[in-house]
């Protein structure tokens, strides 16, 4: 078997933080500006933390360029938003994909997420799935999605040593930005309907593949094993 590099969304695809991040963005907007929901006009479904903090910015007039600042007091609200629900939980077949995955030595995993870098590790680091994760690519910067995950492959290749194929590379996510980055790169793209859209919405994308939930992770896994 080949060397097979998957590249993992979070929010919708691996957890369900239950709108915890949305609350400490605006949490930290209204500490910082006094504006109460600041984020409820900004579209986040699949984009980078950075650039829907910009959009909320511009959106409320604030002529206001620390973003990285701003992203600080958001990981203290999320902190705390986190500690108070008990509702964020790992969608169904994550847990069993990641443990059957993790020692396999011919399968790596890696973040491709919106999520800042701080967002992202405190929400997985709740629910323990941090340590699966050794490399990423976080929202911290105001790129294109598509380049975002670009980076990531280039910065798993160089962490693990390893050239991936294209064709042995995929993009797993639960937005139509996700499959886009998979079509863009020339790499493989995984939809699942555990997030803001619907299955026939995403399946209109023309992923390579596509699942309602990875309940039965047995189906994901013999795609990614299904390599010669």
């Amino acid at each position: 078997m080949e060397k097979v590099l998957l590249i993992w969304d979070i929010d919708g695809t691996l957890i369900n933080s239950k709108g915890c991040g949305r609350r400490a963005m605006d949490k930290a907007f209204l500490k910082l500006y006094n504006i109460k929901d600041g984020f409820s006009r900004v579209n986040m479904a699949g984009r980078l933390d950075w650039q829907i903090v910009r959009d909320a910015l511009e959106i409320n007039n604030i002529k206001e360029d620390d973003i990285f600042s701003f992203l600080d007091n958001y990981g203290e609200s999320l902190k705390e938003e986190l500690i108070k629900n008990p509702l964020c939980e790992i969608l169904p077949g994550i847990n069993e994909i990641l443990v059957e995955t993790w020692e396999d030595q011919n399968i790596y995993h890696a973040l491709g997420t919106g999520n800042c870098e701080i967002g992202a590790r405190l929400k997985l680091s709740h629910l323990g799935l941090d340590r699966y994760f050794e490399v990423g690519g976080f929202g911290d910067e105001d790129l294109e999605r598509w380049e975002l995950i670009d980076k990531v492959i280039k910065k798993a290749s160089e962490y693990y040593n390893t050239n991936f194929k294209k064709e042995n590379i995929y993009v797993i996510g639960d937005t139509p930005l996700d499959i886009e980055c998979g079509k863009k790169l020339g790499v493989k793209s995984v939809a699942v309907a555990t997030g803001a859209y619907k299955y026939e919405e995403l399946q209109k994308h023309l992923p390579d593949f596509i699942f309602r939930n990875f309940a039965d992770f047995h189906d994901f896994i013999s795609i990614i094993k299904d390599i010669k």
